[in-house]
């Protein structure tokens, strides 16, 4: 995130108030910030909080708001490691250091006095964490893998760092324990039941029971550490929790009073970036809004299709999403979960099954075209299955053939923009350009044109899914690149038509340029704008060589 001017907003001296509301404005005295109230009044704090049955506390625009604006700036209540690691993660080697959170390697350096990996001798941490890290007993650095794994569990800490706000910064425990924790909805779960195992049970055995009969007089100090309250936090971070990823990769979670009450929508209008350094969220318009629009982020892919989607946030967030999206089977236009009919024994058909009540997962699916109803049973067969083959085929190197031929047998039984369709064709425009043999010169016309034909696909999808790129313009700005790459190159085989194809070229990678925007502080938005950069000066050169050719003729 672009750091906040540190200077005053009147006389653009070094400044150290700032305004308590919004926090993103800094003044020298108390004198130039009522000076300068008639100016920034408007634009402090452009939202209310509003409550009602079915969405809890949400956010609600209390004026216009513009394009990419920020409408607010938080601190956290608690920031700590990722939440809900997966398999590979929870057994890699390499683990965010306890301090500072940079990538470190297990077993090489440990805290002094916890054990815990850090990345450097001199790394130190938050003083009490420390003291009750300190109270189990750490594995020496050359015990097995396997042991080191089981010790050091990561996610735990993000309990652990909300348990002790109890004691470090009463108010955000207060703030904390508003936060909504569906402790009802989570009996029973798998979740519920993965969090007695690998958090509650863990922190209980190997730190808190030592509490009782530790000397160390802050630890005596927590009021409340009993298995409920453990749960209940474990809850409230299913919950609430935001995914922060740091410049190096890593990704973090935070809890925000103010973030945690934006609603979701499988179509947001507002994006976040955080500041590594002072922690701090900057919550900011993804689209021009109007008076008495919700504030809304998403907690899900908005890639995958709606069973999917609403699976996901009954698992991990408690609640069933009714969003416009949600409501509509086709999802705006877009036919991510769309499938084709086969008709029936008698006769083909070239129709579309879709759900009959999306919000329904046990719904029936009916073709727009024929009689034929699928059963919800099969309809979660045939995707849990195709689910398998794409992800086996992308989780390797495919090559371009392989992608095509998967491709292919999908087509028998998906739309054509189904998100599975998707994932192979955005894989399948990368491929084309840059595999070995595949180069954009060795391509053939045809392969060419297919090239922009999926370009053009993909596109379209994304502007019905999100159509001002506040999920994904990572993947936008990918597409908006292959594009380019594909005039260029039709340019150089087409000399009559070079200047208008290169035109739209740079076109496309400047909306890439201002697309990337909203995805800046991730590994990948830094990687991509390196690109577009080296990007922009090949096209200069290209358009340049070609214009001088063209001239010479």
């Amino acid at each position: 995130m672009a750091a906040l001017s540190p200077n005053c907003a009147v006389c653009d001296v070094a400044a150290s108030l700032t305004c308590t509301r919004c926090k993103m404005v800094r003044y020298c005295t108390g004198e130039h910030q009522k000076q300068h109230w008639p100016q920034h009044k408007s634009c402090c704090r452009p939202f209310r909080v509003q409550e009602d049955e079915q969405l809890g506390r949400y956010l609600v625009a209390t004026q216009d708001i513009k394009a990419k604006q920020i409408i607010f700036v938080e601190e956290p209540l608690v920031v700590g490691p990722k939440w809900f690691l997966t398999e590979d993660e929870k057994l890699a080697s390499i683990v965010p250091c306890v301090g500072c959170y940079t990538p470190c390697r297990l077993g090489k350096h440990q805290c002094r006095n916890c054990r815990w990996p850090v990345c450097s001798a001199s790394c130190v941490h938050e003083k009490l964490e420390c003291s009750v890290l300190s109270l189990g007993t750490a594995p020496t650095a050359k015990s097995d893998a396997r042991a080191l794994h089981d010790y050091y569990r990561h996610d735990a800490l993000l309990v652990l760092k909300c348990l002790l706000l109890q004691r470090q910064q009463p108010e955000r425990w207060q703030a904390l324990l508003e936060m909504q924790s569906h402790a009802e909805e989570r009996l029973g779960t798998e979740l519920q039941q993965e969090a007695e195992q690998r958090i509650v049970s863990y922190l209980e055995q190997r730190f808190l029971q030592r509490l009782k009969q530790s000397k160390i007089r802050e630890c005596c100090l927590l009021s409340d550490y009993e298995p409920e309250l453990l749960h209940r936090l474990c809850g409230i971070i299913e919950t609430n929790y935001m995914v922060i990823e740091l410049a190096t990769g890593v990704e973090l979670s935070g809890l925000f009073r103010q973030a945690c009450m934006m609603e979701h929508a499988c179509q947001p209008n507002c994006y976040f970036q955080f500041d590594s350094v002072t922690q701090r969220i900057a919550v900011r318009a993804g689209c021009d809004m109007k008076r008495g629009d919700h504030l809304k982020i998403t907690y899900t892919n908005i890639l995958w299709g709606t069973q999917m989607r609403q699976h996901h946030l009954r698992m991990t967030k408690h609640f069933s999403c009714r969003c416009t999206r949600c409501e509509d089977p086709t999802e705006y236009g877009s036919y991510v979960s769309a499938m084709r009919c086969l008709g029936d024994v008698s006769k083909s058909c070239v129709g579309v099954q879709l759900p009959l009540d999306p919000l329904n997962e046990q719904t029936q699916w009916k073709c727009d075209t024929c009689p034929v109803l699928l059963d919800a049973a099969y309809v979660t067969e045939v995707q849990t299955h195709m689910t398998e083959e794409v992800d086996q085929l992308l989780a390797g190197r495919p090559t371009a053939s392989q992608v095509e031929l998967l491709l292919a047998r999908l087509s028998q039984l998906l739309h054509p923009n189904h998100f599975h369709m998707f994932n192979l064709k955005h894989t399948l425009i990368q491929l084309y350009g840059h595999e070995p043999g595949l180069e954009l010169a060795e391509l053939s016309d045809i392969q060419l044109d297919r090239k922009q034909r999926l370009c053009d696909e993909l596109y379209n999808v994304c502007q019905r899914l999100d159509p001002h790129s506040i999920k994904l313009a990572i993947y936008v700005s990918v597409i908006l690149i292959e594009m380019a790459h594909t005039l260029e190159e039709q340019a150089r085989r087409q000399p009559a038509q070079a200047m208008s194809q290169l035109e739209l070229a740079r076109s496309h990678v400047l909306e890439a340029v201002d697309v990337l925007e909203k995805a800046q502080d991730s590994v990948a938005g830094k990687k991509l704008h390196d690109k577009l950069q080296r990007d922009l000066f090949e096209h200069e050169k290209l358009t340049l060589a070609l214009c001088h050719s063209q001239t010479a003729v």
